[in-house]
């Protein structure tokens, strides 16, 4: 139940019902710990701030209409997390995706994280034990995806 508190939290300033992306974001962090699982790693934690980092680049991919790791400042994932303020992680890697999808764009947006060798070694790697993710609606109609993996 914490889990749903704490990204109800964190998208409360999203468009979309708060109900919804709860769910999507939910389902999301579902997801990767669940191919986690599969292939006998450890599941991730979840983190409030890494969510916020996340939530941030998601809006401004959606509000800017961009997919990119790199925001339009130049700030790339690391530059964003230190600019939060979060200290004592040791690795960071960050996933992005897109989908257009009608059904299920969460799970499209995880299968092709998977087939992407770059984003299946973020997934997968066993040093990671902490995730912040969010979810957005972009104007465009697109679901755009974002997940931190850092090891604390």
């Amino acid at each position: 139940m914490a889990f749903l508190l704490v990204f109800g939290l964190v998208v409360a300033s999203a468009a979309e019902p708060l109900w919804s992306l709860m769910g999507q974001e939910a389902q999301l962090f579902s997801s990767a710990n669940d191919v986690r699982r599969q292939h006998h790693l450890g599941a991730l934690r979840t983190s409030p701030a890494l969510a916020e980092v996340a939530l941030a680049h998601a809006q401004d991919m959606a509000r800017n209409d961009y997919l990119s790791h790199v925001n339009p400042e130049g700030q790339d994932p690391l530059q964003r997390v230190q600019a939060a303020g979060i200290e004592g992680f040791k690795l960071l890697a960050e996933n992005i995706g897109s989908s257009n999808v009608t059904d299920d764009r969460v799970l499209t947006i995880v299968e092709e994280w998977l087939r992407s060798p770059r984003h299946r070694e973020n997934l997968l790697n066993p040093a990671f034990n902490t995730s912040g993710v969010a979810v957005v609606e972009a104007p465009n109609g697109r679901t755009l995806a974002v997940q931190l993996y850092a090891t604390f």
